[in-house]
Order: structure tokens, then C-alpha cells, then sequence
């Protein structure tokens, strides 16, 4: 999410036409955000609307340019937490169309291992990987220390490194000697 920070700072002081501009260039990184917590897209486009009207209405109020995105993403997750609490959404099932191109067989595999995911797990590596935070940025987002999100993405790594491996006899939800199986509690 790149985001022109002289576009942010007419919208911090009130300029409409920044704010539109700022809102439509950062829509698809709502919805991406919204329906990697929600997995269900009506839920995801309501949660990124009514993160870009919250957005729209409190920009005002935040004090640095620089700090927008990860002000944006925070109120996208949020909004989307909220939702999901009130909606309880169930897991949508991914709809992959067969295709015998070794590259896109990969790269839904990789999608699908990190829909997989511990809910907690899947937003770390959707952060830095898709829009391309740092762990303190993320830290900021959800709310816990970075030494935490540190942590939780040498889980989701090890994860994902089980579930792509070829064996079949690897087990990707549990690894004892990292004490993995705290992540619910956490």
C-alpha cells in the first residue's frame, strides 16, 4: 500500500477532493484486508466500507501523514472484527478453477495453505507479505508487541513450510518444541 503522503496531509486538513482521492486509492487494500479476517465477500466489501466512512470522517484527527497506513489498516481490521463478532461469519470455501500450469498450480497452493492458517497467523503474513508491513506496523494494527509478531510469523513460516512439503506424513497445526499450540491462547 503506497500511499502519496502530500495527498494524506490535504486530506488530514480537510480537502475533499484528497480524501475521495485517498479513499479510492486505497479501496482494494480495504477489501484485501476485510476479507482476509471476514473470508466472505459481501462481509468484506460492508467492513471496507464502513472503514473508508469511518476513515472519511475522522481523518481529521490524525496527526501524521507518515502514519496513515497503519492507522488505515487498523481501522479496516476493526471494522472487520466487528462485524464478524456481530455476523459470525463461517469459513467461505475457495473456488480454484482447474489449470494445468505448474506456476499456477503453486501459487494457489501457497494461497491455500494460508487460508489455512490460525485466523491470528493468516493476518501477520497478509500484512508483510501482501502489503508489505514491518513487524512493529503490524504490532501497531492488532494491537500486541512486536516480539509477538515476530513469533507468530516463524509459526505461520514453519506452518506453511509443513503443509508445501511434499511428505505427507509432516503436521503443520502442531510443533511442540516451539510451544505453537499457546497460539489460541495468546
Amino acid at each position: 500500500m503506497d500511499v502519496n503522503r502530500t495527498l494524506v496531509a490535504r486530506a488530514i486538513v480537510g480537502d475533499e477532493g484528497a480524501i475521495s482521492g485517498l479513499l479510492a486509492a486505497v479501496w482494494p487494500d480495504a477489501y484485501r484486508i476485510a476479507w482476509s479476517v471476514l473470508r466472505d465477500g459481501p462481509a468484506a466489501e460492508d467492513a471496507a466500507q464502513e472503514a473508508c466512512a469511518r476513515v472519511w470522517r475522522s481523518i481529521g484527527g490524525l496527526r501524521d501523514a507518515g502514519r496513515f497506513k497503519v492507522w488505515f489498516c487498523r481501522i479496516v481490521v476493526n471494522e472487520s472484527r466487528r462485524l464478524q463478532g456481530r455476523a459470525k461469519h463461517g469459513e467461505a470455501a475457495a473456488d480454484v478453477a482447474p489449470n494445468d500450469r505448474p506456476l499456477f498450480d503453486e501459487r494457489v497452493a501457497v494461497r491455500l495453505a494460508i487460508d489455512a492458517l490460525d485466523p491470528r497467523l493468516r493476518s501477520i503474513v497478509v500484512f508483510r507479505y501482501y502489503f508489505g508491513l514491518r513487524s512493529r506496523e503490524i504490532a501497531r494494527v492488532l494491537g500486541v508487541s512486536p516480539v509477538t509478531i515476530r513469533w507468530r510469523l516463524m509459526l505461520a513460516h514453519r506452518r506453511l513450510a509443513c503443509a508445501l512439503a511434499d511428505d505427507s506424513h509432516a503436521n503443520p497445526q502442531r510443533d511442540e518444541r516451539y510451544g505453537d499450540e499457546s497460539i489460541a491462547a495468546s
